[in-house]
């Protein structure tokens, strides 16, 4: 019934985009090492012309080194274009991965806080594309150069060798690597604050309104300001650790410089390199450990790009809460509701246990009880947005398992609690539900629902951009347009999740008078704890526990 899907988009990225990954280390690869060759290269002509031999002979050495430049300034030009490019065509796959994947789960919650789904989505996945743009790229392509600049430096002057390759061990893979090691808990402690602050600021803009009608505004603002140390303290242990493993590593390279030039004025001495090969070894190791150590400060922060990783895999490795037939069955002309011992489970706890009911057409069902009872899993059940665990619900006599979800709404309709508005005309969010619906039609559905007061005040009618401070909608406006849009789409089965809610007893007896009569030949189920939108239900089911009793 769910699906669990354990591999990393990134990973599926990888292998589906390896040839550009393979251009483009390539192209990085080559670059990094004309960088490196270019500075040997230029030494020896350096100390070559400062021995005054023949001009001609320098027209090798003259042409290697301008070859370089050339070959490092176009290299450049293509290395840049190949790496960006397969950065942006991995990182489409993963965001069109991740948005697949989500999909399925939005419709019956995401177990989340908004701004966790949001910094997840669009915070952790840029972080991603930087770990590999900064990181894994540079990274593996500067050691590439690293370690053939020692080759060289063996051939040129095996004296130096292995202090240059110790050296570059050290600044390219063991101080990165302790430094990742101890930035562990640093980067952590700077992720939970980050999150801590997150969540105040979207307390803050979701519901500052209460905070401060409730004299409560105080209270916000010192968790906002607790927020703001814990994170301006977490970021300073990252910046110190920073700092000092930057240190280390600028330390490192000026004693293998220091080390190497040493080795080499030994050599010259036992006659071991030819004098104008004095300040190939100095200069290769410079120009090679400062790519290296340029490249591997970025692994300081590897942490938090390994942390966004695995956010986004954990997110989008939730299971679906339903999953659609490979051959799914055909509604016929019926709509009827039957729920026979119907469980659903979450999180391993039961939800609804046990829930038998037959909504046939013409029938008003109430549905009310406490809060957390389970009655929006009820009509996400039979929205087809979850699946039950035990028992079958069906709609026109056939098991919802066997429907593919989109032809199910296609009879069910579902209003949540707190419909979205969307940041365009009015017209064009009623015909979200009906994109055939003449002006007309959207008229009489907002008309029916009680928004003509609401429709004198707007300045261009249906054609008003809604949002904002002069045409955003109060939570009645927006329950009322979800119900619109719900009677424009027609659907024989209408689920209203508290409907009513910010209207008084008079205004929401008429709405529900006007469902009622658009829905006179369909089910209109009402999810409320409202006494009133009882009122003219042929039914009643009362959610307590999980358990449905039918009370009427």
């Amino acid at each position: 019934m769910s699906e669990v899907r354990q591999r990393s988009v990134l990973r599926e990225s990888l292998v589906l985009e390896r040839r550009s990954v393979v251009i483009a280390l390539f192209a990085s690869a080559a670059v990094s090492i004309m960088t490196v060759a270019l500075a040997g290269s230029a030494a020896w002509l350096i100390v070559r012309s400062a021995q005054r031999p023949a001009l001609l002979s320098l027209t090798f050495l003259m042409g290697l080194v301008q070859l370089l430049a050339l070959g490092k300034a176009a290299g450049r030009y293509g290395e840049r274009v190949s790496t960006h490019q397969a950065a942006l065509r991995i990182m489409a796959r993963v965001r069109a991965m991740t948005a697949s994947r989500l999909e399925p789960l939005v419709p019956a919650g995401l177990g989340a806080r908004s701004a966790d789904v949001v910094e997840t989505v669009i915070g952790d996945v840029d972080k991603v594309q930087e770990l590999l743009v900064s990181v894994a790229g540079p990274v593996s392509a500067n050691l590439i150069a690293g370690f053939s600049a020692v080759a060289v430096a063996l051939f040129v002057a095996p004296a130096t060798a292995l202090v240059f390759a110790l050296g570059t061990v050290l600044v390219g893979i063991v101080i990165p690597l302790a430094a990742a090691r101890a930035g562990t808990r640093p980067e952590m402690e700077l992720s939970d604050a980050r999150a801590r602050l997150r969540h105040v600021l979207d307390d803050a803009s979701r519901s500052g309104d209460e905070y401060v009608a409730n004299g409560a505004s105080i209270a916000l603002y010192r968790r906002l300001e607790n927020a703001e140390v814990a994170y301006d303290r977490a970021a300073r242990q990252v910046a110190h650790r920073a700092g000092l493993f930057g240190a280390l590593n600028v330390l490192t390279i000026g004693l293998t410089i220091v080390a190497i030039v040493a080795s080499t004025q030994g050599a010259l001495e036992n006659h071991r390199i030819a004098v104008s090969l004095l300040a190939v070894p100095a200069l290769l190791a410079l120009s090679s450990l400062e790519l290296v150590s340029a490249s591997s400060a970025s692994l300081l922060s590897i942490q938090s790009g390994r942390g966004a990783l695995s956010r986004l895999n954990a997110l989008v490795a939730r299971p679906w809460p339903m999953r659609d037939p490979a051959n799914p069955d055909v509604l016929g002309s019926s709509s009827d509701v039957t729920l026979s011992d119907v469980s659903v489970w979450r999180n391993d706890q039961p939800v609804l246990t046990k829930v038998d009911a037959t909504w046939n057409a013409g029938a008003v069902v109430a549905i009310s009880g406490p809060s957390g009872s389970g009655k929006t899993t009820l009509a996400h059940l039979v929205a087809r947005f979850i699946e039950p665990h035990g028992g079958a619900a069906t709609l026109g006599g056939i098991d919802l398992q066997r429907l593919d979800g989109a032809q199910a709404r296609t009879r069910v309709g579902y209003v949540d609690d707190d419909p979205h508005v969307f940041a365009t005309t009015l017209a064009a969010n009623m015909r979200l539900a009906c994109p055939a619906a003449t002006d007309d039609e959207i008229l009489q559905a907002l008309l029916a629902v009680g928004l003509g007061p609401l429709l004198s005040t707007l300045p261009h009618a249906l054609d008003t951009q809604l949002g904002g401070a002069v045409t955003g909608l109060s939570g009645g406006e927006r329950r009322r347009l979800g119900v619109a849009r719900a009677l424009l789409a027609k659907r024989p089965v209408l689920v209203l999740d508290e409907p009513t809610e910010g209207l008084d007893e008079s205004e929401a007896r008429l709405l529900l008078s006007e469902v009622r009569r658009h829905q006179s030949d369909g089910i209109v189920v009402v999810i409320s704890h409202q006494e009133q939108d009882h009122l003219g239900a042929t039914t009643h089911h009362f959610v307590n526990g999980g358990r449905a009793l039918t009370l009427g």
